[in-house]
């Protein structure tokens, strides 16, 4: 949500010290004991297209030239800054637009700035040849600057703004954050920013390179962003490569701000969830050389950490802050850091396994890098017992001591431990009606935490009745009201749901009762299409988001554990039944080549809400069967876990482990630790 627009200038004294760091830690505060006066300013609207019209009427007063590029999605934009602020355009503004519609608020600003010529950033997919349209009816030229593809298009920008450079920065064309923090720069110093994917440089942008002329090349983000095999290619090809890089976005982002040289009259603020906001922005940091700082949403993640001591550096040399959006993108604690509310931090949930035996368990823990943490923060294995009809439940080893073990096993790596129970249909059901049959299962679930020593308890209950959401709320009431004295972690897993009413087999779960008693809850979003439905994505990005969208209505954003998928499934259809078996990345794409598919070859299905999609292909095995397969990769576990800033979550519950071995390990750990912290 964005506040209308407005700008307001602020006279702040002890602006840190006595405001926005007040209670935040000693460490933030030796910069800010004396009084330093600034101006702070921000510029805001209701939506992303009216943002940056309020950015461009608040510091330009007019601009003959304007570049303007599609508001929903980010790769056409991302090289934008550059062509604006280059000779061809002259310093003008980066408006955005519908990609089928001018909005009014557009066209308007167009005309306030008299402006007699746009450059449209992407194809006719992008932006459509009614926007075109409407721009010449209105007497204004327009010049498209297209490609083929995201690549292709970001060299033809870089190539038409800049004739020749030694330098050139190269970003992801999978995820928008670390463009962010370069681009200002590479638009201030007319450096023309590629784009590439996560394992090779294409074609185009290698042709743009020669093109150029350039010689030395930076990448911009670690190795979860930009693999290895770019910085070997680029070094085959004798170019001369270095990383900007941090731990995540905000390292990366102050890494960068750290190690080259801006203008620190004035900081551009924006969030590091979303992109379009910064995108402008990049543009009015680029006339001064300014820098622009991403802020995550809560203001308590900034203490102690590379943001904070950032600003703790800087700030006696900066006069002005421009904060770009309204309040609900930078929180008015932006002034007092961001939002207020429970610190938490955020975790990754990964169940260990779900049926596995105790060599599965050791084997899916060590395809986990060194440094356990960095990936994983709460480990839950399933070692109980079948669900009795009295209630209760005991353990699935024979061998008493292996819960212990695991329990200890985990707790070596520095992971907490939260075992789970699972059960479903008429036992499950029969339970959650009885009292006498709960408070049994409520004992299981302490005995268990006490014998085995472990951090708390997960409560996975599937297939249940209607007639049972009362009596799950109860067992939860129960079980958080014994475990949580204890300093024990208790967390419910529940099934996706988009609404109140959406899906009427998820009634029993009663998202707002059950967050009171629970520390997290795990929403299970995935088996959008199950193991008997007819093909398609597992976890679809678009209703993954419906589903958060509706999750953080009635449950605090900060309890909420996505689910994500590590499997995907493979479809064949017998008669009009369908059935299908599931399988990790490494499988799915091994399956891929043995049909002759290479894994760069592999399709991806893409919708007009979820442009990233998921891969997918066909094949006919040796008895006949056609088979259709989808599963998730580096890029649409990434397009999720960026849902994880978009709604401020508590982090992630990903099932499960036992689909990752020693190949997929590499696509995925990293990404966790590039997205989780």
């Amino acid at each position: 949500m964005y506040l209308k627009s407005f700008v307001a200038i602020l006279t702040l004294t002890t602006f840190f010290l006595s405001g926005i760091f007040s209670g935040l830690g000693s460490a933030m505060s030796p910069a800010f004991a004396e009084d330093i006066t600034i101006d702070l300013e921000r510029f805001a609207g209701n939506t992303r297209y009216e943002t940056t019209v309020n950015i461009a009427r608040e510091n330009w007063e007019d601009a003959s030239t304007v570049v303007l590029a599609r508001g929903d999605s980010f790769p056409d934009a991302l090289a934008g800054a550059v062509l604006a602020n280059s000779s061809l355009v002259g310093g003008g503004p980066l408006l955005l637009t519908k990609p089928k519609q001018l909005g009014p608020e557009v066209l308007k600003e167009l005309q306030r700035l008299n402006t007699n010529s746009v450059f449209i950033l992407g194809g006719t997919g992008a932006i459509s040849t009614d926007v075109e349209e409407e721009l010449v009816d209105n007497g204004i030229l327009v010049d498209r600057i297209h490609g083929n593809d995201r690549y292709e298009t970001a060299a033809n920008i870089s190539t038409r703004a800049i004739k020749d450079s030694t330098k050139a920065f190269l970003v992801s064309g999978e995820s928008f954050a670390d463009a962010l923090s370069i681009s200002s720069y590479a638009a201030a110093k007319n450096i023309p920013l590629l784009l590439t994917t996560f394992d090779h440089v294409p074609q185009v942008t290698i042709d743009a390179l020669v093109e150029l002329g350039v010689t030395d090349v930076s990448l911009i983000g670690g190795k979860g962003v930009i693999g290895s095999a770019v910085e070997e290619q680029l070094g085959t090809a004798n170019y001369k490569v270095d990383r900007l890089r941090g731990g995540n976005r905000y390292d990366t982002n102050t890494t960068i701000l750290n190690s080259l040289d801006f203008n620190l009259d004035q900081i551009i603020v924006a969030t590091g969830a979303s992109f379009p906001d910064a995108l402008a922005g990049s543009v009015l940091a680029a006339r001064n050389n300014n820098p622009i700082l991403l802020v995550p949403k809560d203001e308590k993640k900034i203490p102690n950490t590379s943001t904070g001591s950032y600003l703790n550096n800087n700030k006696p040399f900066v006069n002005n802050f421009f904060i770009l959006g309204g309040s609900g993108v930078v929180n008015n604690k932006i002034e007092n850091f961001l939002r207020t509310g429970k610190m938490s931090s955020r975790i990754s949930l990964q169940f260990w396994d779900g049926y596995g035996d105790l060599a599965m368990y050791e084997k899916t823990l060590s395809y986990v890098p060194n440094n356990l943490t960095d990936y994983v923060h709460v480990l839950s294995p399933n070692f109980a017992g079948d669900l009795r009809i009295d209630g209760s439940f005991g353990y699935s080893f024979s061998n008493s001591t292996i819960p212990k073990y695991l329990v200890g096993l985990g707790q070596s790596k520095g992971a907490q431990v939260v075992p789970l129970v699972y059960s479903d249909g008429k036992v499950a059901n029969d339970m959650l009606r009885s009292p006498d049959k709960r408070k049994r299962f409520a004992d299981s679930a302490v005995k268990m935490v006490e014998e085995t020593n472990a951090n708390g308890f997960l409560v996975d209950l599937e297939g249940l009745a209607d007639d049972t959401t009362d009596g799950l709320t109860a067992l939860m009431q129960d079980i958080y009201g014994r475990l949580s004295p204890q300093g024990k972690l208790v967390m419910v897993s529940v099934m996706a749901k988009t609404s109140d009413r959406a899906e009427p087999w998820t009634a029993e779960y009663n998202y707002r009762d059950l967050s009171k008693y629970a520390d997290y809850i795990q929403i299970m979003s995935y088996d959008k299409h199950w193991q008997n439905s007819p093909p398609g994505p597992v976890a679809p990005l678009d209703w993954v988001r419906q589903v958060m969208a509706y999750a953080v209505t009635v449950i605090p954003e900060e309890k909420i554990l996505m689910g994500i998928p590590y499997y995907g499934r493979a479809w064949r259809q017998d008669g009009n039944a369908w059935t299908s078996k599931a399988f990790g990345w490494a499988i799915a794409t091994q399956t891929a080549a043995e049909y002759g598919i290479k894994v760069e070859d592999i399709p991806r299905e893409t919708t007009s809400t979820d442009e990233v999609g998921v891969p997918t292909f066909q094949y006919t095995d040796a008895s006949g069967c056609t088979w259709t397969a989808y599963f998730d990769d580096r890029q649409s576990w990434g397009a999720k876990l960026d849902l994880l800033e978009e709604y401020n979550l508590g982090g992630i519950g990903s099932w499960s482990m036992r689909w990752v071995n020693e190949d997929s390990a590499t696509e995925l750990f990293p990404l966790l630790k590039e997205r989780m912290n």
